[in-house]
């Protein structure tokens, strides 16, 4: 056959046209499946192609022996017209073709109920000449499929594969329950009906494990595992889950009342996640659910009966599909950051710097958690403090316990840094410190004027933040711990940042804390040490030095960071600012806790301990020297009491490192 295409003026050149031969195989008993199969045959005829050839399923044979006629039959093209089971068959068979699975593409023509795989693959909703032509003609992907094996109470088990999604609990209920007539007459609404007859009831209990995490007990009404992205209306169900991403979505369902449902209803509606929706999803590639007492399990809206132990597996890129080309939305030009297996680190922590869309979207959940999960070692360690380096308060912090506010979600991260900082040999050092009085003279230090940022102090940060070796080149491992509140725009912290910003230092983050963290210096503490918490998850590979001053609490916050991490946390140096006397110095030491009078003598024990190098101390020497000279005082009584106690320090650290800085 020839196609005859007219060129520039009256040239005209003859196209061969390629035929291709399709192959379909079509659930009969669906109302829709007529029309989708005859817009189907238009498709091929428009086409020149042959008419296609078609096989009907049956109860006795769903799809996969159809799918062997077919190949055995020359088919360079397969479509599915029916549900989400008949799709299941069909791929499943074709992913199991050998040869044929890595060339022969399967399209899809919805004619179920909830058609929840043409929803996910974005190709539901079209007319039926439209469908049937991405159905045979499409852009063409690789698409992951499930599995799952099911262990029932007489120990016999079954292996089933799964499309989009399976489930364990209340929605299986739902499933078994709702009659085929039903789904005919009134169609995805008779699922919703059943749910909802099924809303308040005992919850299942079970122990979870994903991958090689340890188990989880957990209390649900119902679990759904898969690559299932919508519900029908297109309400986002797990708006993460994907048919390319290797991985398997979990939904843990724990609402415990009626109006416990509303928030269901609302998490849904909104694409949020954990907190008040009573939902938490994890992300994982194996899952095993051990079931305290049998319970329903369905595949695909199609139940299979009850189970006590039910395991979940994935099947990367197992078959060819067709869909619609898409052009890559800015999550997904993350996505594909994350993907990347020579990932540039510092463009994927630019990139979530620079979204200014970032909040709890479930969503942006689970790109966060992707990020995490995908990197591992030093690489994660990197990572972690390029976040911190960034400019706003978008930063490591805010992305793990604000923008993810999903408790599963949050749990993934936070298991695979624990896990992750077991393999890294060279713990980093990382400074935590206060800001008034500690960086600068704010509140009860008289020894300066009011604003002063203290002589070598900048220097100080620098040299700790090199470390022993001089080494520059891990950023972001300064973080300022304050009990400043965090409002939800940031603007307390940002006025904080801003404060910091033209003070010379190098890369750093900011843990606010809380309104009621102001009540007294005991509450101060308390936030400061809250802080402390969440550093110690997000950074536990590294070594902690904690830089304060004797006037908020910080004493306290020292002992108590010694007294939770003592092998982390390297240095305790508290700036005094309210002459301590030498005896409550002395058992101060006595406890780790060193009180010193200005940042010279602070970096003087640390390049005792071998936190700093010899070129670092003479910075900070160098630097003090220069700082003093621009103070401006407020009488010269203040500047006779702070350069004799600064003078002493420089004194001792020119003969520690036996050079003289003039």
């Amino acid at each position: 056959m020839t196609h005859w295409s007219i060129e520039e003026g009256d040239n005209v050149t003859p196209i061969p046209l390629v035929e291709h031969l399709c192959g379909v195989i079509v659930h009969p008993a669906k109302p829709r499946s007529a029309p989708a199969l005859a817009a189907l045959r238009r498709a091929t005829r428009r086409r020149g192609w042959p008419e296609p050839i078609v096989i009907e399923t049956s109860a006795d044979s769903p799809g996969a022996a159809q799918v062997a006629e077919l190949l055995a039959q020359g088919v360079d093209r397969l479509v599915a017209v029916g549900g989400d089971g008949t799709v299941r068959e069909v791929a499943a068979a074709l992913a199991r073709s050998g040869a044929a699975a890595d060339r022969i593409a399967l399209g899809v023509l919805p004619t179920g109920t909830a058609n929840l795989w043409a929803r996910t693959l974005g190709v539901h909703g079209h007319s039926p000449d439209a469908a049937a032509d991405i159905a045979i003609d499409g852009a063409t992907r690789d698409s992951d499929l499930a599995w799952l094996t099911v262990t029932r109470a007489d120990g016999t088990t079954r292996t089933h594969d799964v499309a989009v999604v399976a489930g364990v609990g209340m929605d299986a209920e739902a499933f078994a329950a709702t009659k085929e007539r039903s789904k005919d007459r009134v169609g995805w609404a008779a699922y919703f009906a059943a749910l909802g007859r099924r809303a308040v009831g005992p919850p299942i209990t079970f122990a979870a494990t994903l991958d090689d995490r340890p188990a989880m007990r957990e209390s649900a009404r119902t679990v759904l595992v898969g690559n299932c992205r919508v519900l029908p209306l297109g309400l986002p169900l797990m708006p993460t889950a994907s048919l390319i991403d290797g991985r398997l979505d979990v939904l843990v369902v724990s609402p415990r009342t009626v109006v416990g449902w509303l928030g269901v209803g609302a998490g849904v509606l909104l694409s949020r996640r954990g907190g008040w929706t009573g939902m938490r999803t994890h992300r994982a590639r194996h899952v095993v659910l051990d079931l305290d007492a049998p319970t329903a399990v369905h595949v695909d809206g199609d139940s299979i009966g009850e189970a006590v132990h039910v395991e979940f597996g994935v099947s990367p890129a197992a078959v060819l599909v067709r869909g619609r080309a898409a052009g890559m939305s800015p999550d997904e030009l993350i996505q594909q950051l994350v993907d990347d297996p020579e990932r540039d680190l510092a463009a994927l922590a630019d990139a979530l710097h620079r979204s200014r869309r970032w909040s709890s979207d479930h969503a942006r959940e689970h790109l966060v958690r992707d990020a995490f999960l995908s990197l591992r070692g030093g690489e994660l360690t990197r990572f972690k403090s390029l976040l911190n380096s960034g400019a706003d308060h978008r930063d490591l912090e805010h992305l793990v316990f604000d923008v993810v506010d999903d408790r599963g979600a949050r749990q993934d991260i936070l298991d695979h840094i624990a896990a992750e900082a077991v393999g890294v040999e060279v713990p980093d050092l990382h400074v935590l410190s206060d800001i008034d009085d500690t960086l600068r003279c704010a509140l009860h230090d008289d020894r300066y004027p009011r604003g002063t940022v203290y002589p070598g102090v900048i220097a100080l940060y620098r040299a700790l933040d090199a470390g022993h070796s001089g080494d520059p080149t891990t950023p972001g491992d300064l973080t300022f711990v304050t009990a400043r509140p965090m409002d939800p725009a940031g603007l307390i912290e940002q006025h904080t940042r801003r404060g910091l910003r033209d003070l010379g230092l190098p890369p750093h983050a900011v843990l606010s804390g809380t309104f009621d963290g102001l009540r007294n210096h005991d509450s101060m503490a308390g936030a400061k040490i809250e802080n402390f918490a969440r550093f110690r998850l997000l950074m536990p590979e590294t070594h902690v030095v904690f830089i304060g001053d004797s006037g908020q609490g910080d004493v306290e916050v020292g002992r108590r960071m010694l007294a939770a991490d003592p092998e982390s946390v390297r240095l305790v140096l508290i700036h005094d600012v309210v002459a301590l006397p030498d005896e409550e110095r002395a058992a101060l030491r006595s406890e780790g806790i060193v009180v010193v009078d200005t940042p010279v003598g602070g970096a003087l024990e640390a390049y005792a301990v071998g936190l700093i190098s010899a070129a670092g101390l003479a910075s900070v020497v160098d630097s003090a020297v220069r700082d003093l000279a621009r103070i401006r005082w407020g009488s010269p009584a203040q500047e006779a009491a702070a350069t004799a106690l600064l003078e002493r320090d420089l004194a001792s650290a020119r003969a520690a490192n036996n050079f003289y800085s003039p």
